[in-house]
């Protein structure tokens, strides 16, 4: 998950009501066989952010990705970048460029040549080309493999090859269409930091579809989370985690817990909820007053649960269950909870000392208990 960056507070545009938007997305709308893929959508990005559209399948992100490239043109709505409308520019009088998932990369060509094939179509003196060249290889690391070609690279290497030929002509913008999908979970992980450091290292703005939420989390400098066309929450990676808009963003976002239930009461900026599903009452932070009876849901991520053998002592937030499922992760232990209901509750305990047993085991009776702040209430 991604951390404040070194200075975030002067690198957060989108907070300066002064600040002018990098791209302006105004109204977007497009319809493909009477079906919106991309429903009214606006949205503003600023210079030098790494932004990401995140989503799961169909929800719209790969063709809004694609009107920005001017692959794909709107029915209605504006685009403009860096002032200008793009809105009906051709794709290639657009100072974009876009990187694919598959690399698209020249498998006769080194890899010097096929960061200079775009340099050279638009006819740069040689020395330009040369010189871009080398600077790409320098950024991406790999100056050492110039002369080989795609087959003889791993599958980080194409991708840093693919961002060298996206990069070298030195786009306003620069659109990655699911860029790290290919890779394997370890590389992915690794490439996503090298990522962040060549975008911070250049400047480009960069804009990422990916329907990978960890990926997102780790690489953005804010996110909009996308489902049937629409933008549902636009945010930094920690606010859309810990404060998700609706119910949906808080289950496609990391793994949650939901609590059913209805208000009891309003006790000034809290709710006390009796919630059905778990057979507990809970007394949760909400500043928004509910009317009595208002049917909701509570949001509780695994790990802001704590387990304890023996009963809490507060009469709000607790609840008896027992170790259905256990799993050992090296790093953190996951615990499914079966409640007298039948409901269970997923918990991840952080492995803070070395185990050679787990202390909890399966069939084991415990509680589960949180703090009022621990969790966000919807109404349903």
């Amino acid at each position: 998950m991604s951390q404040a960056r070194p200075g975030a507070t002067s690198q957060e545009p989108w907070r300066d009501p002064a600040a002018k938007p990098f791209v302006r997305i105004e109204n977007i709308t497009k319809v493909f066989d009477s079906t919106y893929a991309v429903d009214n959508v606006s949205l503003d990005i600023f210079q030098g952010e790494f932004f990401c559209l995140l989503g799961g399948s169909g929800c719209g992100k790969s063709t809004l990705l694609r009107m920005l490239a001017g692959l794909e043109r709107p029915d209605s709505g504006r685009i403009l970048i860096d002032g200008t409308d793009m809105t009906r520019v051709p794709p290639y009088e657009r100072p974009v460029n876009m990187m694919f998932q598959s690399y698209a990369l020249f498998p006769h060509m080194s890899v010097e040549q096929n960061i200079a094939f775009g340099l050279k179509q638009e006819r740069l003196p040689k020395a330009e080309v040369t010189a871009r060249v080398a600077e790409m290889l320098a950024l991406v690391r790999l100056e050492r493999f110039a002369k080989r070609k795609p087959d003889q690279l791993s599958g980080g290497q194409r991708q840093r090859v693919a961002l060298a030929r996206s990069l070298a002509k030195h786009p306003k913008l620069l659109l990655l269409d699911e860029p790290l999908a290919a890779l394997d979970k370890k590389l992915r992980e690794h490439t996503q930091f090298e990522l962040i450091n060549i975008q911070e290292r250049v400047g480009t703005t960069f804009i990422m579809v990916t329907h990978d939420q960890e990926e997102a989390m780790t690489v953005s400098s804010r996110m909009a989370v996308m489902d049937e066309g629409r933008i549902v929450q636009v945010g930094a990676p920690a606010s859309v985690y810990e404060y998700p808009a609706n119910r949906f963003v808080a289950e496609f976002i990391g793994s949650v817990n939901i609590l059913e239930g209805r208000v009891l009461e309003q006790q000034g900026d809290q709710v006390r909820i009796q919630a059905d599903s778990a057979g507990c009452e809970l007394l949760m932070d909400h500043i928004q007053p509910l009317p009595e009876g208002t049917p909701v849901s509570v949001a509780l991520r695994p790990e802001k649960l704590q387990v304890t053998t023996e009963a809490p002592t507060a009469p709000h937030n607790w609840v008896k269950g027992t170790v259905a499922e256990y799993a050992y992760l090296g790093d953190v232990s996951i615990y499914h909870v079966r409640l007298p209901g039948g409901q269970k509750l997923r918990v991840q305990l952080t492995n803070l000392a070395r185990l050679t047993e787990t202390p909890l085991t399966w069939d084991q009776d415990v509680y589960l208990s949180w703090q009022p702040g621990s969790g966000v209430v919807f109404p349903a």
